[in-house]
């Protein structure tokens, strides 16, 4: 290799890069600057999670709560229209209106039975005096209706709902909140009385959704009060006899007010200002309100079951960042400044190696990446080493290989000609040529052996073809004479039948007319045989046989004619179809020639000649 071929020098200064000097040319510096890049990244990362995995779960928390809300509203209105339904039905009942007072008590008493948990009492309360004449409970029966259970009898008048039902507001009686359902009876005694159901709100209360042990809902009024709760009466605070108070100020209640309104609302237990219930700081609150009445369910969760999964995560993220922080810092001290140590000396092999030196140390004493590193150079080396032997080698085995391949083109280059020359030999005709085989290269031995065998296969066909040619127009000419013979042979047996048709004929006529004389003869005849002097009769039985001899003469005659027409009309056929045959056989034989005169340009061995077994026909001697 000359001095012009020799590349030049390599350096790192020669390299491009975007960052600052200090960074390019330190591994350690953007080994640290990477480390904190990906702590920002991380930071970043768990701030943003946190915030997006916060927002989803408080709206995820405030769905599932007014969800559960929009539950209990929805079951405490059915609740309502419901024990609406039942008043009704049970004022409908005609031993209600008409029967006596022993009929209606055994009447309610029975029905005590089927009708739902919560429903507390059913009087049947005269108007006038309210007193009770039937009910539920018989010690009830005589009894006058307890203003305090029913404070709605003092209204002057009651404002019934489209089925004909007054719903009272709730009240406390006997630690209960009790909602009264009234309709009135049209009896037939012309009294007035009203059916009164009244209903446990506790007991609705009771089976009101909870997702959790520590969530309560309660059911607070227009006024501010509990009219009815999860929590136990005790825990509302009735022994004073009367509702526990939601807050003292329900007009200032907002979130009350929203509910009362048709508004859902979510909000922390510290922001609902006005509110007497204690802890409410401690719980997140979901509103619905209630269809059809003036009550908002309010449901209560403890915030730390509210926000528990918020919790969870963020302390996991937490942990983990921290995590990501103490590993970061552990990779920069214990791997940082090990790994640009080991790269620096693995630098200066690397120079010490391009400078030409294979001799060079490079034992491997670590099993990590540099280990393997330094491995790779010291297999590049030795690789480098035996590359330098093999390519000496390879350069004088190519040379060799040089000298052959040349040989070889010379080789091949005149058994290309001397094929050619045969080729060509043949394509003008002379189909004895033949390639020789050498035995020098097995391909082009092949392909002689090959065109050998085609060129054997071409000869013999050709000759075939050739003798088949000169029999076909010998064959052709034989033919033709012989049809014609045939055919002036049948023209004479025509002529030669016709004559004998006209001599039968005329013959026939003859006899014809000899027969009528004849005739004649035997008429005179039998005009004579009543003469006694005249005896005739052996005459006359020798001229009938001579008659009827002549007569059956006449019959072969005119049947021998009828042959011989017959044969001249097939005669007549059989020279029709040979002169067809000698016409195809004339088309033959022009078509036969111009084949033989292509077919004799080609040289072939006679031994390819092709031989009928039998010949072409004999000419038909054409005999008079």
């Amino acid at each position: 290799m000359s001095t012009d071929d020799t590349p030049e020098a390599r350096s790192v200064d020669e390299a491009s890069s975007i960052l600052p000097g200090f960074l390019a040319r330190s591994f350690l510096a953007k080994f640290l600057v990477a480390l904190l890049l990906i702590s920002v990244v991380i930071v970043g990362v768990s701030a943003n999670t946190y915030n997006q995995t916060s927002n989803q779960l408080t709206e995820e928390t405030r769905t599932e709560y007014i969800g559960v809300a929009n539950q209990s509203a929805a079951q405490i209105a059915d609740w309502r229209e419901s024990r609406s339904d039942t008043t009704r039905r049970l004022s409908q009942f005609e031993v209600v209106r008409s029967g006596t007072q022993q009929e209606r008590q055994a009447f309610l008493q029975s029905e005590k039975e089927q009708l739902p948990e919560d429903v507390h009492n059913v009087h049947l309360v005269n108007l006038s005096n309210a007193n009770i004449t039937a009910s539920t409970d018989e010690s009830e029966v005589g009894q006058n209706l307890n203003t305090r259970e029913a404070p709605w009898q003092t209204q002057t008048e009651l404002v019934y709902n489209s089925d004909g039902v007054f719903i009272s507001s709730a009240e406390e009686a006997l630690t209960r909140s009790l909602v009264s359902f009234v309709t009135p009876v049209e009896t037939t005694d012309g009294e007035n009385r009203y059916l009164v159901v009244q209903a446990d709100m506790d007991a609705l209360a009771g089976s009101l959704p909870a997702p959790s042990e520590d969530v309560y809902s309660q059911v607070v009024d227009s006024q501010g009060r509990i009219v009815a709760g999860t929590q136990e009466t005790q825990a509302l605070d009735r022994n004073d006899g009367s509702l526990s108070v939601y807050t003292e100020n329900p007009d200032q209640l907002g979130v009350l007010q929203s509910g009362l309104n048709g508004q859902t609302e979510f909000v922390q237990g510290s922001d609902i200002n006005g509110t007497t219930a204690p802890s409410h700081g401690s719980f997140a609150v979901a509103f619905a309100p209630v269809a059809g009445e003036d009550w908002v369910v309010a449901t209560h969760v403890p915030l730390s079951t509210a926000y528990a999964l918020r919790s969870t995560i963020t302390t996991n993220l937490l942990v983990l960042s921290g995590a990501a922080f103490f590993g970061i810092a552990v990779i920069g001290i214990v791997f940082g400044r090990g790994a640009t140590s080991a790269l620096n000396r693995l630098t200066e092999k690397a120079e010490r190696l391009e400078a030409g030196n294979l001799d060079i140390d490079l034992e491997v004493t670590r099993r990590d990446e540099f280990g393997q590193l330094t491995a790779s150079f010291a297999n590049m080396r030795d690789a480098l080493r035996d590359r330098i032997q093999e390519a000496e080698s390879a350069r004088k085995e190519a040379e060799v290989s040089r000298q052959e391949a040349l040989a070889m083109t010379d080789y091949l280059q005149e058994k290309a000609e001397d094929y050619s020359e045969v080729m060509q030999r043949c394509a003008n005709g002379d189909l004895t040529q033949r390639m020789e085989i050498d035995n020098e290269n097995d391909a082009m031995d092949r392909i002689a052996e090959e065109f050998n065998d085609m060129l054997g296969e071409l000869e013999k066909t050709t000759g075939q073809l050739k003798t088949f040619s000169e029999e076909v127009a010998e064959s052709s000419e034989i033919v033709l004479t012989n049809t014609e013979n045939v055919r002036q042979s049948g023209e004479r047996v025509t002529d030669s039948i016709e004559a004998i048709n006209a001599d039968a004929t005329d013959q026939e006529a003859r006899l014809e007319e000899l027969a009528a004389d004849l005739d004649g003869v035997i008429d005179r005849l039998h005009s004579l045989k009543g003469n006694p002097h005249v005896d005739i009769n052996e005459e006359l039985a020798q001229f009938q046989s001579v008659a009827d001899v002549l007569e059956q003469a006449t019959g072969r005659s005119q049947s021998i004619r009828t042959e011989a027409e017959s044969a001249a009309e097939t005669s007549k056929q059989q020279a029709d179809e040979l002169d067809e045959v000698s016409e195809r056989a004339d088309r033959l034989k022009r078509y036969a020639k111009p084949l033989g005169g292509i077919l004799d340009r080609f040289e072939t061995a006679a031994e390819h000649e092709f031989v009928f077994s039998g010949g072409p026909s004999q000419p038909v001697d054409n005999d008079d």
